[in-house]
């Protein structure tokens, strides 16, 4: 039986200049004013409509655990800009996975990017705590 996909959306995210700035000196730029980083999109998992449906989604299986991340950029986001999110979430049973999935579009409706983020799903009963040496 294929696993059931989700979807959400359109969702209405934006990249406001003071939150690209702090993204940016977070994540080790050196220079703080500049256009949002490919990675810019993960800020918007921050939002409820995105990140409590992957949540849910993940925690029916397991834990969820950051695999990888895909970036694919038509063109790039633009600091200041307003977008529509339609996310897609669907699961992998070997090993258990949760492929989220978000397709951005900029107003007029053309497509900007499209970021995959895979979750390993992990059952904390099945991890063996690190014996007390493994942990100093």
């Amino acid at each position: 039986m294929t696993p059931p996909v989700q979807r959400a959306g359109p969702i209405r995210v934006s990249a406001p200049a003071e939150v690209v700035r702090a993204f940016r000196r977070e994540t080790g730029w050196r220079e703080e004013d500049g256009p949002p980083p490919a990675s810019f999109p993960v800020v918007w998992m921050r939002q409820p409509e995105i990140g409590e449906p992957i949540r849910a989604a993940a925690q029916e299986i397991g834990l969820p655990v950051h695999e990888a991340q895909h970036f694919e950029y038509e063109r790039p986001l633009e600091t200041g800009r307003s977008y529509d999110l339609m996310l897609e979430m669907r699961r992998q049973s070997d090993p258990m996975r949760l492929i989220a999935t978000a397709t951005i579009f900029d107003l007029s409706g053309a497509f900007v990017a499209r970021v995959v983020s895979t979750l390993r799903l992990i059952d904390p009963a099945t991890v063996s705590p690190l014996p007390p040496e493994a942990e100093s």
